[in-house]
């Protein structure tokens, strides 16, 4: 049996749904657009072109870009740096010339003006009116601050005899500071030669009448060059000047002798000498053997001396002056008349009677 297609009928079926749940996913997307677009969009940095896509130098950024050949036609004409690279190098070699320029006339300034020309030399530390006078005087005026060789006048006025140290400072723009420190004279020291003032190092320093404050300063009179010539030592004698130094002698004891005899041996009035012949001790560091020291010799109002010894003694100073204070009150409680007392044996002082 033959059907027509005419006669057939079309059917649809609708699948049951509910519209409810449709409307509800649709509504969910939008708002997940809506979210989407409220979110705040991240600013974009703008970088400036560079010179490989411009052929221009870019104000900041990567500037010092290798220029290259650009790998597509612009339509941006190149701009050359040449010129603006020969323009650059010639301000600089102009700017190079100027500095250099500039400093050699400031070095030329320097040393040839009057301006730092040395007008004034400031001498401090001393109130001898010959020194300062003789330091200003050593041709330092006139010269140029930058050239002046301190070393070489430091040297200069070392070589006085008055001059323990000096420091020189230069002061800006025409003054010299010359610091002084002076010579303090420790004992007087006598000879045939006169009589010289001397520091505790055993530097001559100066004639006791180019001395001052001398009154409260001992007198040591040197006996070595009055002695017979047998027994002088066998090197000879130097002559006394200002910056002579005087070997072997302590210079510091003597002092001591001066100061310690009036409190320790109660002897106020006496006389210090000084005896490079005679051999100071038997029992120094010379082990028995021949010192050549010398010996401090202390003599009194009533005639007799007494041998001291010199500072390499193993005995103390004051040990020594009080055995002195004892003899001597034992001789006046036994009217005694003392020649002679050697303290230079340790504890065994001798002492000898006039006859």
């Amino acid at each position: 049996m033959l059907v027509s297609s005419r006669s057939s009928k079309r059917v649809v079926t609708v699948p049951e749904a509910d519209p409810s749940a449709a409307w509800h996913t649709f509504d969910q997307r939008q708002v997940q657009l809506r979210q989407v677009r409220s979110r705040a969009q991240k600013p974009v940095k703008l970088v400036p072109r560079t010179l490989v896509q411009t052929g221009i130098r870019a104000s900041n950024g990567r500037i010092h870009t290798p220029r290259r050949p650009l790998p597509y036609k612009s339509s941006i004409p190149r701009r050359s740096g040449r010129r603006v690279a020969r323009r650059g190098l010639f301000w600089k070699v102009c700017g190079a010339l100027a500095a250099i320029v500039c400093i050699v006339a400031a070095i030329n300034f320097a040393l040839t003006s009057d301006y730092f020309r040395l007008k004034h030399v400031e001498v401090v530390g001393t109130q001898n009116a010959a020194l300062m006078q003789s330091i200003q005087h050593m041709g330092a005026q006139g010269q140029n601050i930058f050239l002046i060789d301190t070393d070489s006048l430091q040297k200069r006025i070392q070589t006085s005899s008055l001059v323990a140290a000096v420091e020189i400072k230069k002061q800006f723009p025409d003054q010299l500071l010359v610091t002084i420190k002076e010579r303090q004279a420790k004992v007087l020291w006598q000879n045939a030669q006169g009589t010289f003032s001397v520091d505790q190092q055993g530097i001559v320093i100066a004639p006791v009448s180019a001395t001052t404050d001398t009154t409260q300063l001992a007198t040591v009179v040197d006996l070595t060059e009055q002695q017979p010539v047998l027994q002088k030592s066998a090197q000879t004698v130097p002559s006394l000047h200002p910056g002579t130094y005087l070997k072997n002698i302590d210079i510091v004891f003597a002092s001591n002798v001066w100061q310690r005899v009036p409190k320790v041996a109660g002897i106020d009035t006496f006389k210090l000498y000084y005896d490079g012949t005679i051999y100071a001790s038997t029992t120094g560091p010379t082990h028995g053997m021949a010192s050549s020291s010398g010996s401090y010799i202390i003599e009194s109002p009533n005639g007799w001396k007494a041998y001291l010894g010199n500072s390499q003694d193993t005995n103390s100073l004051d040990n020594r002056l009080k055995e002195l204070n004892e003899i001597v009150k034992l001789a006046r409680q036994q009217q005694m008349n003392i020649a002679t007392i050697d303290l230079r044996y340790g504890l065994r002082p001798v002492f000898t009677l006039q006859h």
